[in-house]
């Protein structure tokens, strides 16, 4: 989801703290919820655990409303707590690691067609990949699916883990060597499948 207009922003913000407004809170909800979601399941893998931690963001939002003037670079605060809300929920619930899940594996794959053995070849690819991204070290995997699959900017992703945006770039590209390795080695076992030159297909992916 595109950021929100600024001058937009500040206007719901505006109405929510002076006039206690229900509309434009439905508003901002609506605008970030599924973002917001997405990420929290980056770090739990339980729906309804991620549904709580959004909400409850949302609720601490609406509660404490009056601070919201004070508050810069709003998105990002909203980000933050998401983040923190979802590791706090973790540690409630003794989870011991980081978590993170592939819904649309199908991004990754080959264009689809009739050809059975390219639709094998399909299938396969999608749970070595699968597994090859959830083998990746937990901060490797999390920067990668952040970026990757949640199109989230270097900056983005650097204030809401607190890390440099060069940190970030560093595990990016980490995971993307770790990953080619593992599609490099598909490749030498399907080339005479895969109608694509081994240059294409590594970066086809990635």
């Amino acid at each position: 989801m595109l950021t929100m207009n600024p001058l937009k922003l500040n206007n719901l913000l505006s109405r929510i703290v002076a006039d206690n407004d229900q509309r434009a809170f439905s508003m901002l909800f609506d605008h970030y919820h599924t973002r917001l979601l997405n990420l929290a399941m980056l770090f739990v893998t339980d729906y309804n655990i991620a549904e709580e931690v959004v909400s409850d963001v949302f609720f601490k939002i609406l509660k404490k409303k009056e601070e919201l003037p004070a508050i810069e670079k709003f998105e990002g605060y909203l980000f933050k707590m998401v983040k923190n809300y979802a590791l706090n929920s973790l540690k409630q619930r003794s989870k011991e690691r980081l978590h993170v899940r592939i819904d649309e594996i199908e991004d990754y794959m080959l264009p689809e067609d009739c050809n059975p053995e390219k639709k094998l070849v399909n299938k396969n690819l999608g749970e070595y990949l699968n597994q090859a991204i959830n083998d990746l070290p937990p901060k490797r995997r999390l920067v990668f699916k952040m970026v990757k699959d949640e199109r989230m900017s270097y900056r983005e992703v650097a204030e809401i883990l607190e890390i440099s945006e060069r940190t970030v770039e560093v595990h990016l590209k980490l995971a993307i060597s770790d990953l080619r390795k593992v599609l490099q080695t598909y490749y030498d076992e399907h080339r005479d499948i895969i109608p694509l030159s081994n240059r294409g297909f590594l970066s086809l992916f990635l």
